[in-house]
């Protein structure tokens, strides 16, 4: 009987629903180090979120097929992978409602200032005085179409705000004024009112976001950092708004996770810094099982189109 690692903490019910919906397959919960280890070396499939060292590689001889439940797969040893002939696939869509509501949620509170808002209501202080400003009719540039960055165009369009992106292989969609490629960043970053990076950290993408584009921006313009830490040069992005030569950011990611103490990035007066949380919903699993039960479905049958399917050469 094929066997399927699972390496990540998913409910009883939803564990129990896969395992009633493919009787032919073995899925193994391993919830610690020795339960995953010691089945790693019989194992087909492996599924599993934000954890698959070189080391569990090694330990898995027959493994055929990972699945990651993450959208990004930066994490993982993809030389290794691709050398060996391993199908990957990842969670892209599990996150793309709660990551869309944050990006317009953001724009919104760029826009009102909540931010200085939040801070003075700490402090005791009513101040009326603090800017007003609409996301309607403003222009945002939105680095990566993929389903997350789509589904934040479609959403921004419907408020009224004209929307520039970026894609690898540029066509028409829906929601967005123009889709361009990536060697036309530098007009998404002269033209937007607010920047959404969602691009994927790969070795293009390392710090690729630096000072040359930063000083494109107009001053009154907002970044927004919800995709990888690893593709913003952070020191750059420091030096701008400590200079206020950008208005503000929202940030969910960054160079170093935990950011550390002793970031600057904490005591600036025009930033607004979230833990990493912009993928999480209690609807995550939930979506991440659908991925995974359609994917089995073709895998197990060798019939149909598996879905999400990762590019190892792309590293996405």
């Amino acid at each position: 009987m094929t066997l399927a690692v699972l390496n990540f903490d998913l409910s009883d019910p939803l564990l129990e629903r896969l395992r009633q919906r493919f009787p032919q397959l073995t899925i193994e919960r391993c919830p610690d180090k020795d339960a995953l280890f010691a089945h790693l070396p019989q194992a087909e499939i492996l599924m599993t979120f934000m954890q698959c060292s070189q080391k569990m590689l090694d330990a898995a001889p027959n493994l055929k097929w990972i699945q990651a439940i993450s959208a990004g797969v930066d994490f993982l040893p993809l030389t290794e992978i691709r050398r060996r002939g391993i199908l990957l696939t990842c969670g892209r869509g599990t996150s793309t409602i709660q990551m869309a509501e944050y990006a317009i949620a953001a724009m919104i509170n760029l826009a009102r200032n909540f931010h200085i808002m939040f801070r003075n209501q700490v402090q005791g202080q009513w101040e009326r005085r603090v800017p007003q400003q609409e996301i309607y009719g403003a222009t945002v540039g939105i680095l990566g179409l993929g389903a997350i960055g789509a589904e934040i165009a479609r959403r921004a369009a419907v408020m009224g705000m004209r929307v520039l992106g970026i894609r690898r292989a540029p066509a028409p969609m829906e929601g967005v004024a123009e889709v361009l490629g990536p060697e036309q960043m530098a007009e998404v970053f002269r033209q937007s009112d607010y920047v959404i990076n969602l691009l994927p950290a790969t070795p293009a993408t390392q710090k690729v976001i630096d000072r040359k584009y930063f000083d494109l921006m107009k001053p009154t313009a907002c970044f927004i950092n919800m995709g990888r830490g690893a593709t913003v040069n952070e020191t750059d992005l420091i030096d701008v708004l400590r200079q206020k030569k950008i208005r503000g950011l929202v940030s969910d990611v960054y160079e170093v996770e935990p950011l550390p103490a002793d970031s600057p990035l904490w005591t600036l007066e025009n930033t607004i810094l979230t833990p990493h949380v912009c993928g999480a919903s209690p609807q995550y699993m939930a979506r991440a099982v659908e991925i995974i039960e359609h994917n089995l479905k073709v895998y197990l049958a060798r019939q149909g189109e598996i879905i999400n399917r990762v590019d190892l050469a792309a590293g996405y």
